[in-house]
């Protein structure tokens, strides 16, 4: 009864507010003949609830080494991202992905150009130089997100208490949900599961939607 009294006083409280709670869990991805693929590209998102849209971040992508650093990114919708070349070649980042399409050029090293991502979605990055070079950013409606660790756990932070869908996503296994309940300053757990025994890489087109064998080379340096 006390505690119950304790919790309807600061209840009453003006700027009084409910300690968060956090969501931890692990993803398995299995691939042909049901052997684990690594998680660690995976991403994991709440919506609904009471999350809200996040303030923009700042993120960095960079070109090294004929790759992209990291090669997938989390960020909330409508944060900037960066693409600095290290590299003492020109690159061309670009993605062709709906809600998100962009083109930054072609540039050499430098700190690049920044782009600003709108809409919540799977951004597909490209180089329109090397047909190599693939990253992926996910573009979460909330800051409620995490990127899965190596051994398939993430944790996500800072979650006021409320109903939510968990969203999991991966390239091989495509998406999956499950309802959770957060409860104020509880752990809630859960275990998801994607299937990537069908994923087939497929070559992607350059910017211009032809592939990239097909084009002039004197176009293209």
């Amino acid at each position: 009864m006390r505690v119950l009294l304790a919790g309807a006083l600061l209840a009453a409280i003006p700027g009084w507010a409910a300690a968060p709670g956090s969501v931890r869990g692990t993803i398995t991805i299995a691939g042909k003949k049901s052997e684990p693929l690594d998680p660690s590209r995976a991403v994991v998102w709440l919506e609904g609830g009471a999350a809200r849209a996040a303030a923009p971040a700042k993120g960095v992508m960079t070109t090294r080494g004929k790759k992209f650093a990291p090669e997938v990114l989390v960020l909330p919708a409508g944060s900037e991202i960066d693409f600095p070349n290290e590299d003492e070649i020109q690159h061309n980042v670009f993605s062709s992905s709906e809600g998100n399409r962009f083109d930054v050029g072609l540039y050499g090293p430098g700190p690049g150009k920044a782009v600003v991502l709108k809409e919540p979605g799977v951004v597909r990055v490209y180089c329109n130089v090397h047909p190599q070079m693939a990253a992926i950013v996910v573009v979460t409606p909330t800051a409620l997100a995490a990127r899965v660790k190596a051994d398939g756990s993430f944790e996500i932070g800072d979650v006021p208490a409320g109903t939510y869908e968990l969203k999991a996503w991966d390239e091989r296994g495509g998406t999956t949900s499950v309802p959770l309940e957060v409860r104020s300053g509880e752990v809630a757990a859960a275990s998801l599961a994607l299937d990537g025994s069908r994923f087939k890489r497929r070559p992607h087109l350059d910017k211009n939607g032809r592939p990239y064998e097909e084009r002039g080379a004197a176009d293209y340096p």
